[in-house]
């Protein structure tokens, strides 16, 4: 009797191996390699904040994750290569949030939030830096020789987050015009101010915060409501400290999504977010937003849906208001910020 239930212990070991082994390496994408593409360059604050988000995925899912950057009109590109490939959940899209805004209203891609699924690991601010050493000092000195003219101001793309903030700084401290300098990202931009290229920049400050923070270049501004200590000598003054009348503007702060088409498989998207949560709860990550500057937020499904449409509001009206929209936001049933309704927008989702 000893002799059979040893014998059925031990077949149930072997079973339990077995169907374990099997359940480890079952794969997510049976097919091929998946890949995440990054709408803007190497280096930037869409890549730097997509990358170790998606290598702890990767590695929680046991599989693969390709990440490859396809630059060009603040994302669009990339969007539009992703939703006229296949939904079989191969091909994502890695974006800033408030890149959305600009893509209907500026002609640039057809696509709006309905179109996507997405994961939202953090969210951080903009900065303006200038160079360490240069004649421009404070937030006072960008704004006054950007009224001038005289001036280049560096942004990674027309419509993504950093650029409509600095229209919206624009339309609050009066300037007009301002010169634009485009890069395929925010490091670049970083860099192009050390360099002398351009006497100004506005990035995604989790792209440069190492640069500040070694004093090569100067923080003169953060987009939040209050000061950020970046080491025990540098403090940098919130927006809403240097320009009066600002106090919505930390609220354009954007979210770095990982995007897949909305008709995608659900059991991959099932997977995806079993991984993203796992993910962004790791010490690893903690790490991270500490030396970048940012919060995890850790949105999904509804509520990666609401602040989306939300933010597209925002940013599609502030292009518009400042004449920088092919067509205006209404033509696409876009709201304005004040008119905007979660229950009536969700409503899209239906039609």
């Amino acid at each position: 009797m000893k002799k059979f239930v040893s014998m059925v212990a031990i077949a149930l070991v072997i079973v339990f191996v077995i169907a374990g082994g099997a359940v480890a390496a079952e794969k997510v994408w049976e097919k091929g390699t998946p890949t995440v593409i990054v709408g803007f360059g190497a280096g930037g604050g869409t890549d730097t904040s997509v990358r170790p988000v998606v290598a702890l995925m990767s590695k929680y899912l046991n599989e693969t994750i390709n990440v490859a950057n396809m630059p060009g009109a603040a994302s669009a590109v990339a969007a539009e290569h992703v939703l006229g490939l296949p939904a079989d959940g191969y091909t994502m899209f890695a974006t800033g949030s408030g890149c959305f805004g600009g893509f209907k209203v500026k002609e640039t891609s057809n696509s709006g939030w309905e179109e996507w699924s997405s994961w939202h690991p953090f969210q951080g601010p903009a900065a303006i830096l200038v160079a360490a050493n240069g004649e421009l000092k404070t937030f006072q000195d960008v704004i006054d020789a950007l009224k001038t003219g005289k001036i280049n101001m560096g942004a990674s793309g027309f419509g993504n987050g950093p650029h409509v903030i600095m229209q919206a700084i624009a339309e609050v401290a009066g300037i007009k015009e301002i010169n634009y300098v485009t890069f395929d990202g925010d490091r670049s931009i970083a860099t192009a101010v050390l360099a002398g290229e351009i006497e100004a920049g506005i990035v995604t400050f989790s792209s440069a915060i190492d640069m500040a923070q070694a004093g090569t270049i100067k923080a003169v501004v953060v987009m939040t409501r209050e000061p950020m200590k970046i080491t025990d000598t540098i403090t940098i003054d919130p927006i809403v400290k240097v320009l009066p009348g600002s106090d919505k503007i930390p609220d354009l702060g954007e979210t770095w999504p990982i995007c897949i088409r909305r008709d995608a498989p659900q059991e991959i998207k099932d997977k995806i977010t079993e991984a993203f949560l796992w993910a962004i709860k790791q010490p690893e990550i903690e790490e991270y937003t500490k030396k970048k500057g940012l919060n995890i937020v850790g949105l999904t499904g509804e509520d990666a849906d609401r602040f989306i449409s939300l933010q597209i509001s925002g940013y599609a009206w502030v292009l518009h208001n400042s004449g920088m929209t092919e067509k205006s936001p209404e033509e696409f049933g876009i709201p304005k910020l004040a008119d905007w309704n979660w229950e009536t927008e969700k409503k899209k989702l239906t039609k």
